[in-house]
């Protein structure tokens, strides 16, 4: 259902006023996309994109069958309610208990590249009108080129203050399994948050907001379809966060959306995809590092599992992944 929704967005975004035949041509593209999302490498293959095919195709089968190797373990734990507890300590601090065995660790950190992936498919493909192009194997060093946002203030407040802002108001302990360590964790985790901020980006500001905009631009000015477009994609950023474990809540999300789709449209016909991605990518993956680096590690007793209540998460806050 998700799929669709977003594919009929991505239509109503580019399809517009366009010619009977521009439509086909893009209508043809919104069929290899969705056969590219069905099947790894098909859409691509059909496009006659061999390289993609087997790079972002291949990427993808290989990151669903650790996945799927990984969570028919009976050691998987299948419902969130088995990894997260949340308990009020009083004082405006509350903490959080992780249980993690190592197959449900590995099991999500492929399912999260899994999905990151298939975002950048449809953002290339999306972009490009299916048209052959390498734009997006750039979009990957984006975190990386410190020439293109690395003179930007507004790349380096948020990065700073993440780097440096007490994590105060939440204690974190991890509960895992022997054979799972903090180092293989962080390891892993670097190269699953970048791939985050690549993929949410694409999607929420590359895909979404981009045709939100393209959608109101022929209906408004170019400055009030932007910032409609802006807040719009920040509302759907927001609803995509549910505040489970680690995560941003809807409201933090959303003003997070609201700073970083800025980012990428700063004014009409300026976009910025790579700083946005570089933003992101770095938030999540300097945070993790230092929840793991701060937090404490406990071994996982056979079968000990997190069943209990949530406690409500606070409304606004800015030290969690989005």
């Amino acid at each position: 259902m998700r799929l669709f929704v977003l594919g009929l967005l991505v239509l109503l975004g580019t399809t517009g006023a366009a010619s009977p035949t521009l439509a086909v041509s893009r209508l043809g593209c919104f069929g290899a996309t969705l056969a590219e999302l069905v099947l790894p490498g098909l859409g691509y293959g059909v496009l006659g994109d061999w390289d993609k095919a087997l790079v972002f195709g291949g990427a993808r089968w290989m990151t669903a069958n650790k996945y799927a190797t990984y969570s028919s373990s009976p050691d998987y734990q299948e419902e969130v309610e088995d990894i997260y507890r949340e308990t009020d300590l009083g004082n405006d601090t509350t903490q959080l208990d992780i249980y993690y065995s190592r197959e449900t660790f590995y099991a999500n950190a492929h399912a999260s590249l899994y999905n990151n992936l298939t975002f950048l498919t449809i953002y290339d493909l999306y972009s490009s009108g299916c048209e052959n192009n390498n734009d997006a194997y750039g979009l990957l060093a984006a975190p990386f080129r410190l020439d293109l946002w690395g003179g930007e203030l507004t790349f380096w407040a948020p990065t700073l203050y993440i780097s440096a802002v007490p994590l105060d108001g939440q204690d974190v302990i991890y509960h895992v399994d022997p054979d799972l360590s903090r180092s293989e964790m962080m390891r892993m985790s670097f190269w699953q948050y970048q791939m985050v901020g690549i993929g949410e980006e694409v999607l929420f500001r590359g895909v979404i907001q981009n045709s939100f905009y393209t959608l109101f631009d022929g209906m408004f000015s170019s400055n009030t379809a932007r910032w409609t477009s802006i807040v719009l994609g920040a509302g759907v950023f927001g609803a995509a966060h549910s505040g489970t474990g680690l995560s941003a809540n809807s409201a933090s999300a959303f003003l997070a959306g609201l700073y970083l789709g800025y980012v990428y449209h700063p004014e009409p016909g300026t976009f910025d995809l790579e700083q946005a991605i570089a933003i992101h990518s770095w938030w999540d993956t300097i945070l993790t590092h230092r929840i793991l680096t701060n937090s404490e590690f406990v071994e996982r007793q056979p079968g000990e599992t997190a069943r209990t209540l949530y406690a409500s998460y606070p409304i606004f806050g800015f030290t969690y992944q989005f």
